[in-house]
């Protein structure tokens, strides 16, 4: 099932993926995505200090915003009001999690998703199973000193947003 741009807030995906118009210039017009893609392709290729599943991922974040950020519609808020309940979204939970924690150890996590709660990326149901989801994962490779930066949100953006495809939102 596809994504439903509908759902989400444009200036913020906007904000979240890091993406702005060069020089005060309009943001490209539906016609233009597949070239905005293949640039940022072309970009992460460039990017030698990442590898490449990391820079494959990325621009493949990026396409995926993109796209939503071309549909119009009504907005309704929270993206996420329920975990949809299948072994697919499952698994996705458990690699966005993961994904988490090793980027910022467990606590910072919590308070991500307390924060994705109170944005309305996330309904009371949801943030309250995934707190449960996040309680049964410990990494001893998590780096608990690190911050989740604006990359990392942006990540949780997307998953929230694969999320809510898979609950037919």
């Amino acid at each position: 099932m596809a994504i439903d741009p509908r759902n989400y807030d444009l200036d913020e995906l906007r904000a979240a993926s890091g993406a702005s118009p060069a020089g005060g210039a309009e943001w490209p017009s539906e016609g233009d995505a597949e070239r905005g893609a293949d640039e940022s392709a072309q970009s992460d290729a460039e990017a030698a200090d990442r590898p490449a599943a990391a820079a494959a991922f990325e621009s493949s974040v990026t396409r995926d915003l993109v796209a939503m950020d071309h549909q119009g519609g009504p907005l309704d808020r929270p993206y996420l009001p329920a975990l949809p309940a299948s072994l697919s979204a499952e698994a996705l939970i458990f690699e966005w999690l993961e994904f988490l924690v090793l980027q910022a150890g467990r606590e910072s996590v919590a308070d991500a998703l307390a924060f994705y709660e109170s944005v309305g990326w996330l309904g009371n149901d949801a943030a309250a199973a995934l707190e449960a989801y996040l309680t049964g994962i410990d990494d001893a490779r998590a780096n608990a000193d690190n911050d989740l930066d604006a990359d990392d949100h942006r990540v949780s953006l997307h998953y929230v947003a694969r999320l809510a495809s898979i609950a037919g939102r």
